[in-house]
């Protein structure tokens, strides 16, 4: 008999779990998706800059070697390539508002979303640091011939940091994404849960 007030003052004693406010949760998810789609066009948008500013080195800057020509071909392609997986992702988040409708497929969306993202930002991330390092490679044969050495070395050092930096950015970018969409789809799942009980 002890056992079982014991047991029925630690289920009194409980804090009942906090009711949530629908429209204050709907808000926050709006909100943050609102936030990450932002986010999204705006990396969009600086691709789209950032490939106009290889076309103009491109077309006025007088090169010796085909290296840097196919040099700047991989690294347009690849900035095409993340130009294109942006804005369609963009254009994913910024399109799901019918899902708020329906919860449980809007969990479903987010989910699928938050893999795509994490192979995007783990797996392509890595074959597209490895394209980008060819084509730094490639250029870099024209600039060994015609700077003096040590230019051509210090230039081979700060692309090496410089990708040691992305690659730590890059870990941090991916894991404060991946916490936001996990928030999104825990608040929506609490919800659920909420009007469930």
């Amino acid at each position: 008999m002890k056992d079982f007030d014991a047991l029925k003052n630690i289920w009194h004693g409980q804090a009942a779990r906090p009711k949530m406010n629908y429209d204050d949760l709907l808000k926050q998810i709006k909100r943050s998706k609102n936030a990450l789609a932002s986010k999204l066009l705006k990396e969009t948008i600086g691709m789209a800059a950032v490939i106009l500013f290889f076309v103009l080195i491109w077309t006025f800057q007088p090169f010796l070697m085909w290296t840097s020509h196919l040099s700047l071909l991989i690294l347009i392609l690849c900035c095409l390539y993340y130009l294109f997986v942006q804005f369609h992702d963009y254009r994913s988040i910024s399109n799901s508002e019918s899902l708020f409708q329906k919860p449980d497929e809007y969990i479903t969306f987010l989910k699928k979303y938050q893999q795509h993202r994490y192979t995007l930002n783990t797996r392509k991330y890595a074959a597209y640091s490895l394209f980008i390092g060819l084509a730094f490679a490639l250029y870099f044969i024209e600039v060994y011939f015609s700077a003096p050495l040590w230019q051509a070395l210090s230039g081979a050092v700060f692309t090496i940091l410089w990708f040691i930096i992305c690659a730590w950015l890059m870990r941090k970018y991916a894991r404060k994404e991946q916490d936001k969409l996990n928030d999104i789809i825990e608040k929506l799942e609490n919800l659920g849960k909420q009007f469930k009980d």
